[in-house]
């Protein structure tokens, strides 16, 4: 019978960057500047030092001090492993906090972003009553029209209105994102009101511009959704301005429920092709990694849900 062979740990950990005594006690003398400083904190002799030291050299195949009999020298090659060292035992520090903060308290920084009139409308309203409930929670906001990359800038949390979410991210829904075509009845009395999606074509329709420009909308017909192409002599990149600009009568858009609701209940706005509204996206809460949820995160989400929570 074959006999498998483990081999040497050395070889199944990857060698000297992966002696995490050795790296601290290196770490160590370069900001004591002291072999036997070292020895003392450690509780170890100063052969025992020398000896970690030494091996980290021999398995790195690099001077990584000099020393004389007054003073100890750090190399180029000791100093860029210096500064690798510190950001190594930076993060299994943050680590072992957050796995120890799991269930406990919300604390910490978090890196936000969400779309600007969502944003600006229905977090930045009751973002001072989350702060209250968590002290020890600092916030990084970020409002944007444009799409931003989660990874490289270390976001948090991300608010996204979205048929779907990318493969590797983790999503939590929040809403539904319902859409209405609308104008103004003095619009419509003069320009005549669409019974179709193509009509539209003939019509001034005011365009929202977000991550991409919107001048192709979406309608539901037949349980497929369809592109129309429109056209008209406003394109603004903020919710608020299309709504002006359709209020005043001068056009048609295509915007979010939520946004007209108070307008349409009033009768300042009239709803139109409502056979035809797409239903297809929602609004989610985006995270970049997957495991467990942080406090912070856990208590965001659902501030975030409860920010969205009249949403239909």
């Amino acid at each position: 019978m074959d006999t498998k062979v483990t081999p040497p740990v050395s070889q199944l950990n990857g060698g000297a960057l992966k002696d995490l005594v050795s790296l601290r006690i290196f770490t160590r003398v370069v900001e004591l500047q002291s072999f036997s400083e070292v020895a003392r904190r450690a509780g170890v002799t100063p052969a025992t030092v020398s000896k970690h030291i030494a091996s980290l050299e021999a398995q790195l195949r690099t001077r990584l001090l000099n020393r004389t009999t007054r003073r100890l020298f750090i190399t180029e090659a000791g100093q860029r492993l210096y500064e690798h060292c510190i950001r190594v035992f930076e993060e299994l520090e943050q680590a072992e906090a957050d796995v120890a903060g799991l269930l406990g308290e919300p604390s910490g920084g978090l890196r936000v972003t969400a779309p600007l009139i969502l944003g600006v409308r229905r977090i930045s309203p009751r973002l001072p009553e989350f702060l209250r409930l968590y002290p020890k929670v600092t916030i990084d906001l970020d409002f944007s029209v444009e799409k931003i990359d989660l990874f490289h800038e270390r976001v948090d949390v991300a608010v996204r209105i979205a048929e779907a979410i990318d493969p590797g991210l983790v999503a939590f829904k929040l809403a539904p994102y319902r859409r209405v075509f609308c104008a103004t009845a003095a619009y419509l009395a003069e320009h005549g009101t669409p019974a179709s999606p193509d009509e539209l074509t003939h019509h001034n329709c005011i365009i929202s511009r977000g991550a991409s420009l919107n001048a192709s909308w979406p309608v539901q017909r037949g349980g497929r959704i369809e592109s129309i192409r429109v056209a008209g002599n406003l394109v603004a990149n903020n919710g608020e301005v299309v709504r002006d600009a359709v209020l005043c009568g001068l056009g048609i858009s295509m915007t979010a429920r939520w946004m007209v609701e108070d307008d349409l209940r009033a009768g300042r706005l009239v709803e139109i092709l409502t056979d035809y509204t797409p239903s297809n996206r929602s609004i989610f809460a985006v995270l970049p990694r997957q495991g467990a949820l942080s406090p912070k995160v856990r208590a965001f989400i659902e501030f975030l849900k409860e920010c969205c929570s009249n949403i239909r």
